[in-house]
């Protein structure tokens, strides 16, 4: 069992999934800065234009987030025009 522990904690995970945990905390918290129904996208994966233009057509707010962290909300109004 521990192996296995040690094994989940090696795997890195994405930093859209690290700053959507922490959206969700802050939403909880009535706090967050992320707009509601929004895609958190990792801004260095070869899919990131094809999800981003996946949730314009949706017309959800993207969470852009870069390998460090940081993070540009784009809003699908201005996707759209």
């Amino acid at each position: 069992m521990r192996s296995t522990a040690k094994k989940t904690e090696s795997i890195k995970r994405p930093a859209s999934a690290k700053v959507m945990d922490e959206a969700i905390d802050l939403a909880i918290e009535g706090s967050s800065p992320y707009p509601e129904r929004a895609a958190f996208i990792d801004a260095d994966t070869a899919s990131a234009g094809h999800e981003i233009k996946r949730a314009a057509d949706e017309g959800l707010p993207v969470v852009l987030v870069a390998a460090d962290g940081s993070s540009h909300v784009l809003m699908p109004e201005a996707a759209a025009r």
